[in-house]
């Protein structure tokens, strides 16, 4: 039941994660493509590659951004390319929108609007890449989980175990009185053997001597 409930916690996580990231990442595209667009006008680009420079971009913004969440997700450190792909292809889209916006408007609150998807996706990235520390003074316990097989047959040893009959205890040996004989060798002690299992005399006589 504790297993299920942390299953559908974790997915219920992962979820808000994707939806939250891909909020992000596609405003910030949208907004960083018409800039580049923009910008790559003015510098008397092609009409076709104005149009598909600003995809070159964000693709590989989003190419950098999955390997750093594969890195983190397998528990090794972001790959370096991947880390300098994503700060020079930020650096891109925040420098095509602040020009186009400074050519066009100037004034510093237009340069600032400009400038927030971009950075809001930088800091996201960040967010998701970047781990918390563990508190001082609290020693993180590994989790110890017990695999489901594993469970599985101590269930079933226990439920056999309760279906095996109690051992009964061999009788006690009953002590008779000892009964003395007069032989010509001299007395002789007559002992009789009683069965531990039945309790029953195994023989009348003492063994010749």
């Amino acid at each position: 039941m504790q297993s299920s409930k942390r299953d559908w916690s974790k997915i219920g996580r992962r979820t808000a994660y994707v939806l939250s990231i891909g909020t992000v990442t596609g405003v910030a595209a949208l907004a960083s493509y018409t800039h580049q667009v923009d910008v790559a006008t003015l510098a008397h680009q092609p009409a076709l590659l104005a149009h598909t420079l600003p995809l070159a971009v964000d693709g590989m913004l989003l190419v950098a951004t999955l390997a750093m969440s594969e890195d983190k997700a397998n528990g090794r450190k972001p790959r370096g390319w991947a880390r300098f792909g994503f700060w020079f292809g930020a650096a891109v889209s925040v420098a095509a929108n602040i020009t186009s916006t400074l050519v066009h408007y100037g004034d510093l609150l237009s340069i600032a609007v400009s400038a927030a998807a971009p950075l809001l996706l930088l800091i996201t990235v960040e967010i998701m890449a970047r781990p918390g520390k563990p508190r001082k003074g609290i020693p993180a316990e590994p989790l110890r989980v017990t695999p489901e097989p594993v469970v599985q047959a101590q269930q079933v040893v226990a439920a056999e175990v309760t279906r095996l009959p109690v051992p009964v205890s061999p009788a006690p040996q009953q002590m008779r009185p000892e009964r003395k004989q007069v032989t010509r060798s001299g007395p002789m002690v007559d002992r009789e053997v009683v069965s531990p299992l039945t309790g029953r005399v195994l023989t009348d006589r003492a063994p010749k001597v």
